[in-house]
């Protein structure tokens, strides 16, 4: 009696895979991200967009740091540019520690969404205090193109919000 069964150094061949199938899988390959370590331009760009979206966050940070400083230390010209926007002065500490919140918030990569949201309502205000004023086009944009930027930075830096935005998931 004797087994035909495949011996130990021979190769088993299966029957071949069905047209459909072989697409399927053409496909999920296709997806598949990069294996670890992956070059060529997917990969730089893969190292280089949480730098530069960090990069852009720490301008971001400073500048609005800086206001927030001088909101709350309550300087003379922040009390000014607030009292000219009609705002009382009692406003000009509590609006500082707004600020001031928002930015550590979105600094924090934990709560970076959060702050991001808050810095977005923020420079809101700031849009409607100038239109208020009647400020030239240049001063009405600049908090504009601040919130591009908080969530342009938002995007480079964080993998998640990159494919929650990319996939609409």
């Amino acid at each position: 009696m004797t087994i035909d069964a495949p011996g130990p150094t021979e190769a088993v061949r299966s029957a071949a895979p069905r047209p459909a199938a072989q697409a399927a899988a053409r496909t999920s390959a296709r997806d598949a991200e990069p294996a670890a370590g992956a070059r060529g331009w997917p990969a730089l760009v893969g190292r280089a967009a949480p730098v530069l979206g960090w990069l852009v966050t720490l301008v971001i940070a400073v500048n609005l740091g800086q206001g927030a400083y001088g909101q709350l230390t309550e300087s003379e010209r922040s009390v000014g540019m607030f009292e000219a926007i009609g705002y009382p002065a009692s406003a000009v500490l509590l609006i500082g520690v707004l600020q001031a919140a928002a930015v550590v918030l979105y600094v924090v990569p934990w709560t970076a969404f959060l702050g991001g949201l808050l810095l977005t309502a923020y420079l809101g205000g700031a849009v409607a205090a100038h239109i208020r004023l009647e400020d030239s086009l240049s001063h009405t944009l600049m908090p504009v193109l601040y919130a591009v930027g908080v969530w342009a930075a938002l995007f480079l830096r964080s993998e998640r919000i990159r494919w929650a935005v990319l996939t609409g998931r």
